[in-house]
Protein backbone atom coordinates (compact mmCIF):
# COMPACT_ATOMS: atom_id res chain seq x y z
CA UNK A 1 0.00 0.00 0.00
CA UNK A 2 1.18 3.47 -0.76
CA UNK A 3 0.24 6.87 0.48
CA UNK A 4 -0.96 9.92 -1.42
CA UNK A 5 1.37 12.44 0.24
CA UNK A 6 3.03 13.03 3.57
CA UNK A 7 0.28 15.30 4.93
CA UNK A 8 -2.57 13.04 3.82
CA UNK A 9 -2.99 9.67 5.50
CA UNK A 10 -5.23 8.06 2.88
CA UNK A 11 -4.03 4.58 1.91
CA UNK A 12 -4.38 3.32 -1.65
CA UNK A 13 -3.90 -0.02 -3.39
CA UNK A 14 -0.55 0.06 -5.18
CA UNK A 15 -2.46 -0.49 -8.46
CA UNK A 16 -4.13 2.90 -7.95
CA UNK A 17 -0.85 4.77 -7.56
CA UNK A 18 0.49 4.85 -11.11
CA UNK A 19 0.92 8.58 -10.64
CA UNK A 20 -0.06 11.24 -8.13
CA UNK A 21 -2.80 12.55 -10.43
CA UNK A 22 -4.50 9.14 -10.37
CA UNK A 23 -4.33 9.05 -6.57
CA UNK A 24 -5.94 12.51 -6.42
CA UNK A 25 -8.70 11.39 -8.83
CA UNK A 26 -9.35 8.26 -6.75
CA UNK A 27 -9.61 10.34 -3.56
CA UNK A 28 -11.98 12.82 -5.26
CA UNK A 29 -14.19 9.99 -6.53
CA UNK A 30 -14.31 8.34 -3.09
CA UNK A 31 -15.13 11.64 -1.38
CA UNK A 32 -18.31 11.95 -3.48
CA UNK A 33 -19.69 9.10 -1.36
CA UNK A 34 -18.76 10.66 2.00
CA UNK A 35 -20.94 12.61 4.39
CA UNK A 36 -19.84 16.10 5.49
CA UNK A 37 -17.11 15.79 8.11
CA UNK A 38 -16.42 12.12 7.30
CA UNK A 39 -12.71 11.32 6.91
CA UNK A 40 -11.39 9.08 4.11
CA UNK A 41 -8.84 6.52 5.38
CA UNK A 42 -8.25 4.11 2.46
CA UNK A 43 -9.27 3.32 -1.13
CA UNK A 44 -8.82 -0.24 -2.40
CA UNK A 45 -9.35 -1.72 -5.84
CA UNK A 46 -11.24 -5.01 -6.23
CA UNK A 47 -14.76 -6.30 -6.95
CA UNK A 48 -17.87 -6.95 -4.90
CA UNK A 49 -18.95 -10.53 -5.56
CA UNK A 50 -22.26 -10.46 -7.42
CA UNK A 51 -22.00 -6.73 -8.18
CA UNK A 52 -18.84 -6.35 -10.23
CA UNK A 53 -19.63 -2.70 -11.05
CA UNK A 54 -18.76 -1.97 -7.39
CA UNK A 55 -15.01 -2.00 -7.90
CA UNK A 56 -13.76 0.18 -5.03
CA UNK A 57 -13.75 -0.16 -1.27
CA UNK A 58 -13.39 3.04 0.73
CA UNK A 59 -12.75 3.05 4.47
CA UNK A 60 -13.75 6.13 6.41
CA UNK A 61 -13.75 6.97 10.08
CA UNK A 62 -17.45 5.95 10.21
CA UNK A 63 -18.07 3.15 7.69
CA UNK A 64 -17.01 0.96 4.76
CA UNK A 65 -18.34 1.99 1.34
CA UNK A 66 -18.32 -0.14 -1.81
CA UNK A 67 -18.83 2.02 -4.89
CA UNK A 68 -18.43 1.99 -8.69
CA UNK A 69 -15.42 3.72 -10.23
CA UNK A 70 -14.70 4.19 -13.89
CA UNK A 71 -16.02 6.14 -16.82
CA UNK A 72 -16.99 5.26 -20.34
CA UNK A 73 -20.19 3.96 -21.86
CA UNK A 74 -20.42 0.93 -19.61
CA UNK A 75 -20.48 3.05 -16.47
CA UNK A 76 -23.32 5.17 -17.86
CA UNK A 77 -25.52 2.08 -18.23
CA UNK A 78 -24.60 0.52 -14.90
CA UNK A 79 -26.71 2.33 -12.35
CA UNK A 80 -25.30 0.36 -9.43
CA UNK A 81 -25.63 2.25 -6.19
CA UNK A 82 -23.01 2.14 -3.49
CA UNK A 83 -23.21 -0.22 -0.53
CA UNK A 84 -22.50 1.39 2.82
CA UNK A 85 -21.87 -0.50 6.07
CA UNK A 86 -21.46 1.41 9.33
CA UNK A 87 -18.81 -0.16 11.55
CA UNK A 88 -21.49 -0.84 14.16
CA UNK A 89 -23.33 -3.08 11.65
CA UNK A 90 -20.31 -5.26 10.91
CA UNK A 91 -20.28 -8.54 12.85
CA UNK A 92 -17.09 -10.03 11.37
CA UNK A 93 -14.34 -8.91 8.99
CA UNK A 94 -12.24 -11.74 7.58
CA UNK A 95 -9.42 -11.58 5.09
CA UNK A 96 -8.29 -14.43 2.81
CA UNK A 97 -5.20 -14.53 0.61
CA UNK A 98 -4.66 -16.59 -2.51
CA UNK A 99 -1.54 -16.96 -4.63
CA UNK A 100 -1.95 -13.58 -6.34
CA UNK A 101 -5.11 -11.93 -5.06
CA UNK A 102 -7.04 -11.69 -1.83
CA UNK A 103 -10.50 -10.91 -0.52
CA UNK A 104 -12.27 -9.51 2.52
CA UNK A 105 -15.60 -10.84 3.73
CA UNK A 106 -17.70 -8.51 5.85
CA UNK A 107 -20.75 -9.96 7.53
CA UNK A 108 -23.63 -8.07 9.09
CA UNK A 109 -26.83 -9.50 10.56
CA UNK A 110 -28.52 -9.10 7.14
CA UNK A 111 -25.83 -9.94 4.59
CA UNK A 112 -22.30 -10.90 3.69
CA UNK A 113 -20.35 -8.65 1.34
CA UNK A 114 -17.40 -10.34 -0.36
CA UNK A 115 -14.83 -7.92 -1.80
CA UNK A 116 -12.54 -10.01 -4.01
CA UNK A 117 -9.77 -9.65 -6.58
CA UNK A 118 -7.91 -7.16 -4.40
CA UNK A 119 -4.15 -7.04 -4.00
CA UNK A 120 -3.23 -9.72 -1.48
CA UNK A 121 -0.77 -7.33 0.19
CA UNK A 122 -3.70 -5.11 1.18
CA UNK A 123 -5.81 -7.84 2.84
CA UNK A 124 -4.25 -7.94 6.32
CA UNK A 125 -3.95 -4.18 6.67
CA UNK A 126 -7.51 -3.43 5.51
CA UNK A 127 -9.07 -6.30 7.50
CA UNK A 128 -7.15 -5.05 10.56
CA UNK A 129 -8.31 -1.46 10.04
CA UNK A 130 -11.94 -2.59 9.68
CA UNK A 131 -11.70 -4.74 12.83
CA UNK A 132 -10.20 -1.85 14.83
CA UNK A 133 -12.86 0.60 13.61
CA UNK A 134 -15.58 -1.98 14.37
CA UNK A 135 -14.21 -2.42 17.91
CA UNK A 136 -14.02 1.38 18.38
CA UNK A 137 -17.65 1.70 17.25
CA UNK A 138 -18.69 -0.98 19.75
CA UNK A 139 -16.79 0.79 22.55
CA UNK A 140 -18.41 4.13 21.68
CA UNK A 141 -21.86 2.51 21.68
CA UNK A 142 -21.21 1.18 25.18
CA UNK A 143 -19.76 4.44 26.51
CA UNK A 144 -22.34 6.81 25.04
CA UNK A 145 -25.27 5.71 27.22
CA UNK A 146 -23.12 5.62 30.39
CA UNK A 147 -21.91 9.19 29.75
CA UNK A 148 -25.49 10.33 29.29
CA UNK A 149 -26.73 8.54 32.39
CA UNK A 150 -23.82 9.90 34.45
CA UNK A 151 -24.70 13.44 33.32
CA UNK A 152 -28.36 12.83 34.18
CA UNK A 153 -27.33 11.55 37.60
CA UNK A 154 -25.19 14.68 38.13
CA UNK A 155 -28.21 16.87 37.39
CA UNK A 156 -30.32 14.89 39.85
CA UNK A 157 -27.60 15.16 42.50
CA UNK A 158 -27.47 18.93 42.03
CA UNK A 159 -31.26 19.08 42.45
CA UNK A 160 -31.08 16.96 45.61
CA UNK A 161 -28.40 19.29 47.01
CA UNK A 162 -30.51 22.37 46.17
CA UNK A 163 -33.52 20.79 47.89
CA UNK A 164 -31.39 20.07 50.95
CA UNK A 165 -31.87 16.29 50.63
CA UNK A 166 -28.08 15.74 50.59
CA UNK A 167 -25.23 17.76 52.08
CA UNK A 168 -22.53 19.58 50.09
CA UNK A 169 -19.98 16.94 51.17
CA UNK A 170 -22.25 14.09 50.00
CA UNK A 171 -22.81 15.93 46.70
CA UNK A 172 -19.06 16.39 46.13
CA UNK A 173 -18.32 12.73 46.95
CA UNK A 174 -20.99 11.40 44.53
CA UNK A 175 -20.05 13.98 41.90
CA UNK A 176 -16.41 12.83 41.97
CA UNK A 177 -17.44 9.18 41.45
CA UNK A 178 -19.75 10.07 38.57
CA UNK A 179 -17.10 12.18 36.83
CA UNK A 180 -14.65 9.28 37.06
CA UNK A 181 -17.22 7.08 35.30
CA UNK A 182 -17.43 9.43 32.30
Amino acid sequence: MGSMSSDDEVLFSESLLEDEEQADEEAEEAEKHLDPGEKLLAVIEGLVDGASALNRLALTDKRVIFYPRGGGLLAAFQKTSAISLDYGQIVTAQGKKGALLGEINLSTKERIVRFKDMAKDDVDQIAGMISRMKDNAATQAILAPSRESALEQLKKLAELRQMGAISEAEFQEKRKKLLEAI
